[in-house]
């Protein structure tokens, strides 16, 4: 990755020694391929001081020295920071801290999920901190919807402390990151409130002062997340999974969804929605550092997404593709092989039961997606001739009435190479080329696709991404899962994520598929 962008930057170019240097330990015997977001060379090279890149002062900078004045010193410590996260051997340098914002029940929990679990599987460090976890944890689960009341101070007082206890122990992580790696920490609260949300901004720009004087720290930026949602079916339905949550454990149905509305009622009435003028809690802070603040919201669960001030971030480049791609409806992806154990193709009938029984079950029309060899496009043309059930119009998944099953031939669908990278390496594909070759035309089409999908893969390798994928596996950990070779794996979204069971396929159709819960 420094490669290429010093391809990018010519006066960025690295002396030929080290560029023989890093070819050798790219290829050598036994390394691993570095992540995108995991660089060696984060800072300017150690050591022979002939290594460094010749810096001098910028345009700005000498208009900044003329200019003298006070009021400026923010937009020169941007500049810096600007300087810093542009220098090639740093390009992909950065902390997020990203803070979710909005009432219970509009699908942050799920959002924050999705973006763990794709982030993870490109080999970006991240982790989530949830403030409502954290009270569970201090024996405050199952708590009555008085506790979120603006009016109750000393349970407003509590809420205070664990949010900001949370944010914390999530600035703890960022600054404990190794040397030359990228992190996002997540923020799970409500942070419905403008004094919640400025004492977040406080706590982590006393962070980014700290970041700024220490060579080992990225720099640090605060992106505000917004889910914004008045949907009434997604709101109905959002409320019936908040029911499965640990604070409703053993209660009756109906009980719980009134005590639980309470709640939303409380926090409704003092949600503070977010407002373009937090973004420059910075500006006028006379500091040597700085804090870039940026936001994104999302209106009824991907109908649409506004984004201010994050162009700038590549590390934040693969969350807002995701952000963009996801939406909020019920469904389920089913995973199954294109061949049997001994690598032979299954008859496309197998898969026409397998559609058909879904179908039935579900009561309405599931898409496809298959390979493009010759075996696939037999199996792509058997599927769009089966009927659609006379139940299943769409409408139940969210798509408009009397649109027609989607079945679709992806060349982007096919099982890690063995002729070697591109650059002439002799090694085969790897998990992490695999991933980087699926992620734009597969992955993100699974994420934008809104009724339930059948993916019949070409190899385990490729079911192992998909799998590792929906359920949160780290791309070093793909190679280690323990898949089923004779099955179907189906996926069933919940309020936090994906779950999965596996269904016995049967070589002679049956109509009947067995199954067993599956663990990631």
């Amino acid at each position: 990755m420094a490669s290429c962008f010093s391809a990018c930057w010519p006066w960025a170019k690295r002396p030929a020694s080290a560029q023989r240097r890093t070819s050798t330990d790219s290829r050598g015997k036994g390394s691993n391929r570095q992540s995108f977001f995991n660089l060696s060379h984060t800072k300017k090279t150690e050591g022979n001081k002939s290594n460094a890149i010749p810096k001098g002062p910028s345009v700005l900078d000498k208009v900044l020295r003329v200019v003298g004045s006070r009021k400026e010193e923010p937009l020169a410590a941007m500049s810096e920071w600007m300087e810093k996260t542009a220098d090639p051997q740093v390009v992909s340098r950065e902390a997020i801290i990203l803070v979710l914002v909005g009432l219970p029940a509009r699908g942050k929990s799920f959002i924050c999920g999705a973006v763990v679990r794709h982030l993870k599987l490109l080999g970006v460090r991240v982790r989530s901190f949830n403030a409502g976890e954290l009270r569970r944890e201090t024996g405050k689960a199952g708590i009555e919807a008085d506790f979120f009341s603006s009016s109750n101070l000393e349970a407003f007082k509590e809420r205070e402390r664990l949010a900001m206890l949370c944010c914390q122990r999530l600035l703890e992580w960022i600054q404990a990151a190794p040397p030359g790696t990228s992190s996002i920490g997540i923020l799970d609260a409500t942070n419905t409130t403008l004094l919640r949300r400025q004492r977040v901004l406080e706590t982590c720009f006393a962070a980014a002062q700290e970041a700024h004087h220490d060579e080992k720290s990225a720099p640090l930026r605060v992106i505000f997340l917004e889910s914004l949602c008045s949907d009434p079916k997604i709101l109905q339905d959002n409320y019936q999974m908040k029911l499965s949550n640990d604070d409703y454990k053993g209660a009756e149905s109906s009980a719980a969804l009134d005590d639980f509305k309470k709640r939303v009622e409380a926090y409704e009435a003092q949600y503070e929605p977010l407002q373009e003028g937090e973004l420059d809690f910075t500006q006028n802070r006379p500091s040597d550092a700085a804090m870039p603040v940026g936001s994104v919201q999302i209106y009824d669960g991907g109908q649409k997404i506004t984004c201010c001030r994050t162009g700038s971030s590549l590390v934040a480049a693969p969350l807002i593709s995701l952000l963009h791609a996801m939406h909020l409806t019920r469904r389920q992806i089913l995973l199954a092989p294109e061949s049997n154990s001994a690598g032979q193709g299954l008859p496309p009938q197998s898969f026409v039961e397998i559609l058909k029984n879904e179908e039935e079950k579900e009561g309405r029309i599931m898409d496809v997606i298959c390979g493009a060899s010759k075996h696939a496009v037999r199996i792509a043309q058997e599927l769009s001739k089966v009927p659609s059930v006379p139940s299943a119009s769409g409408v139940a998944a969210g798509a408009p009435r009397g649109r027609p099953r989607c079945v679709l031939n992806l060349r982007a669908l096919q099982g890690r190479s063995a002729d070697g990278a591109a650059d002439g390496a002799a090694t085969a594909e790897s998990y992490a080329d695999l991933v980087r070759r699926m992620r734009v035309e597969v992955l993100l089409l699974l994420e934008r696709l809104p009724r339930s999908v059948l993916v019949i893969c070409p190899g385990e390798d490729v079911r192992r991404v998909l799998f590792a994928h929906f359920c949160g596996c780290s791309e070093k950990s793909i190679a280690d899962l323990e898949m089923p070779s004779w099955a179907v794996l189906e996926l069933t979204r919940d309020h936090k994520g994906y779950s999965c069971e596996e269904l016995e396929l049967q070589q002679q159709p049956r109509h009947s598929l067995s199954g067993r819960r599956l663990s990631a």
